[in-house]
């Protein structure tokens, strides 16, 4: 990972985790996903009462990079269960995260940069964003507790058409239907960080607790979506209808340079 493509800033007891990677959409990469959870374990051990995750360009992030770097010679399931276990480790900590967890969307959104956001406790975004998760296209099922989270934070309906058909929303309808707390233009996104820093100094076990209280209902449910949805990954990304796709998707990155 490229020393900068993780930006890492504290603000108070505010802490802003920036993905900095434009010229690959922000496309979250195995190295990224470990510097994230090391970053929020770190972060629960600190002063720190929120944490903030933005990122940098017309993108919040594109989803998962599907390139290979990061393993040597493996045969297709032992490599492909590594790289789902790194992203599982990810999911997990966000599950888990005892402190406040705040996206600000400052652009487009894809795959698991939609389907994590149900594991936040509050999610401000521009108002010309999208939300596109191409699951079903891909040949995929959903993954990040989407399963769980999405009927629940946006409706039964809306997410059934994003997670079977790979519906893409707008920012007003991801509002609408509760997804999204607040529509703000991308020249107010310094508004909401100072907001958030002055939202940071509240007494902390008054946030944590009640953090502790919110999650408690769902736990059980998280984690059993969770490992769910990793098997069926595991087995879906080594399938044919999954290369097929991949490689029809590069092959179109490729005619594009």
């Amino acid at each position: 990972m490229a020393e900068n493509e993780l930006e890492v800033t504290k603000e108070s007891k505010l802490l802003i985790i920036k993905l900095n990677r434009p010229h690959k959409r922000n496309a979250i990469n195995l190295q990224m996903y470990k510097k994230i959870r090391n970053t929020l374990k770190e972060a629960e051990e600190d002063d720190v009462t929120i944490v903030v995750v933005t990122g940098v360009g017309d993108y919040f992030t594109s989803g998962n990079d599907f390139s290979l770097d990061g393993f040597g010679e493996e045969d297709m399931e032992v490599l492909t269960r590594n790289k789902v276990d790194y992203v599982r480790a990810f999911l997990h900590s966000l599950i888990h995260f005892p402190k406040l967890l705040v996206a600000v969307i400052n652009g487009h959104v894809v795959g698991i940069g939609v389907t994590m956001l149900g594991l936040f406790d509050l999610v401000y975004c521009v108002d010309d964003a999208t939300f596109h998760t191409p699951f079903s296209d891909l040949g995929i099922c959903a993954e990040g507790c989407s399963t769980y989270t999405l009927p629940r934070s946006m409706g039964k309906s809306l997410a059934a058409q994003m997670l079977y058909f790979s519906k893409k929303i707008t920012a007003k309808e991801a509002k609408d239907s509760g997804f999204v707390a607040q529509l703000i233009k991308k020249s107010e996104i310094p508004m909401i960080f100072e907001s958030l820093k002055v939202h940071s100094t509240l007494p902390a076990k008054s946030l944590l607790y009640t953090k502790r209280l919110v999650r408690n209902h769902d736990l059980p449910a998280l984690n059993v979506a969770l490992n769910m949805e990793n098997e069926y990954l595991i087995e879906l990304f080594q399938s044919e209808d999954f290369m097929n796709a991949l490689m029809t998707r590069m092959s179109k990155k490729q005619s594009k340079l």
